[in-house]
């Protein structure tokens, strides 16, 4: 059974440029971002950040976010797109139409999910950072105030 990791070594191997002696990767742009996603999508991977740069090789969370977040906004419209044939029967055309609510549905939670986790984070890093300000600004008085008792002696 093929594992992700397994699944993303491929993708990553497929997507292999040759590399030039000291040339720095190009910043991912977003077509090349969907197309890992989508080969990702299609070896049975859920595309995230951390998935992403391991294909990639590099990439800042922060810049492949958004850009991950745009894949999937853009994903429901484009598998809606897939025309199906007019023979299909309507059964299965409402079996197609469910399954793509569901996936949307579960697309949706988990960006949910990750957001709220990334605002919980983000809430704690601006607090500590908070903190340690209050605590330098303490440092620099009581250091001031050592200078001063110091100088008056």
């Amino acid at each position: 059974m093929t594992t992700d990791h397994d699944a993303l070594w491929k993708i990553r191997q497929s997507l292999a440029e040759p590399a030039r002696a000291g040339a720095r990767r190009a910043p991912l742009e977003q077509a090349q971002l969907d197309e890992i996603a989508w080969r990702m999508l299609r070896a049975g991977v859920q595309p995230t950040v951390e998935g992403i740069r391991a294909v990639y090789g590099s990439g800042s969370p922060n810049r492949l976010h958004p850009m991950l977040r745009r894949f999937y906004a853009g994903l429901a419209t484009r598998l809606q797109l897939a025309p199906l044939a007019e023979d299909v029967p309507a059964p299965l055309r409402q079996l197609w139409l469910q399954a793509l609510d569901i996936a949307s549905d579960a697309v949706r939670e988990r960006h949910d999910a990750q957001a709220e986790a990334l605002r919980l984070r983000v809430a704690e890093l601006e607090k500590r950072e908070a903190m340690l300000e209050r605590k330098l600004k303490r440092l620099r008085r009581d250091g001031a105030a050592a200078r001063t008792d110091g100088a008056g002696e």
